[in-house]
């Protein structure tokens, strides 16, 4: 199986306030102009102002971009309002990141360049790419569990990634899976309709899956010499943030990637990072952890999360979190926090 992940930003650095780009936030705020919302207004409240638009390559906060989203659909009264939006994304919206993605032959090497660059155009996102030998797999997630609700960011992100695949490399090129990390809607059949395909709730990443056969279909020629210039350009934004790539977060993203969905191990971790499994062990020695201990450390931050959502019963929680039943994460969130899971649950 063949994976390739970037992670950009830290959040438990604490020297570093995610940012995003501004085009990332103009359709957003196109859509609310169009609908008549009092945009400025809740601009005003997340500290954006119309100015930080004028420049697509400028950035905002990313907590106050996720949470004017928020703001948007509630007011609104649709919980829809970030996949509807997203539905409309186009490449330019992302700058040359985007045109890297229409422009590549593939769909496969448009999502490769989009994991690869994202972190260009948004930090403290984990992004990654898996190939289990029948699907291609493209996740998202945001790193900063406190971040929260953001159910708008990843429709909003899940919906743009659709529409930029079909855009770029026809309406075959659907998934065939999706998976989001909040809960169920109430009625998911209009989200169904938005996506092109059912989603599965309460998993531990925003996930799109495409067939192989969709995503190595050639569809153009690359232009090599404008591909140059574009990943040039990109390559010169590119400006990692403090502390980011460190051997800790980089197993804490494989961590968190594969959480009820495969078997962690420390062979397994090692392989993904090319080292030996006694080598990652020792490593993670000298930083004063173990992946025993980043495991359960990555299990109780989704669990809280899962939690305060009190949308998802234990019963999923547990399974998202591969424990084998509730019983088995009840005693070891129980254990690790103190509190039993439906003591941390908001009040209803």
């Amino acid at each position: 199986m063949s994976d390739d992940s970037h992670s950009s930003g830290a959040h438990a650095s604490g020297a570093h306030a995610a940012r995003i780009r501004a085009s990332s936030l103009a359709p957003i705020v196109e859509q609310l102009d169009r609908s008549g919302a009092a945009t400025t207004a809740m601009m005003t409240r997340r500290l954006l102002t119309r100015d930080q638009l004028a420049d697509p390559y400028g950035e905002v906060p990313l907590t106050a971009y996720v949470a004017l989203l928020e703001d948007a659909a509630a007011q609104a009264a649709d919980p829809l309002l970030g996949a509807r939006i997203g539905a409309q994304f186009r490449p330019g919206n992302l700058g040359p990141v985007g045109l890297l993605f229409g422009a590549s032959a593939t769909l496969r090497r448009g999502l490769e360049r989009l994991t690869r660059w994202l972190a260009v155009w948004q930090d403290a996102t984990v992004v990654r790419i898996e190939d289990d030998g029948s699907a291609v797999t493209w996740s998202y997630r945001l790193d900063d569990p406190a971040i929260w609700p953001r159910r708008q960011d990843a429709e909003y992100t899940l919906a743009a990634t659709i529409a930029l695949a079909r855009e770029a490399f026809g309406a075959s090129c659907r998934p065939v899976a999706a998976h989001l990390e909040h809960g169920a809607a109430d009625d998911a059949a209009p989200l169904s309709r938005l996506l092109g395909v059912r989603p599965l709730f309460a998993q531990t990443a925003n996930r799109l899956v495409f067939a192989r056969a969709d995503c190595d279909r050639p569809h153009r020629r690359e232009d090599r010499d404008l591909m140059t210039i574009l990943e040039r350009h990109v390559a010169d934004l590119f400006q990692p943030a403090p502390g980011e790539a460190g051997l800790v977060a980089r197993v804490r993203t494989l961590v968190l990637a594969q959480l009820g969905r495969r078997k962690i191990t420390l062979p397994t971790i090692s392989a993904t990072l090319n080292v030996s499994a006694r080598t990652l062990q020792r490593r993670l020695a000298e930083e004063g952890t173990s992946l025993r201990a980043l495991v359960l450390e990555c299990r109780m931050e989704l669990g809280r999360v899962h939690l305060r959502d009190g949308r998802i019963s234990n019963a999923e929680i547990a399974r998202t979190l591969g424990y084998a039943d509730s019983t088995a994460f009840w005693r070891a969130f129980k254990t690790a926090a103190g509190t039993s899971p439906s003591e941390f649950r908001p009040p209803r």
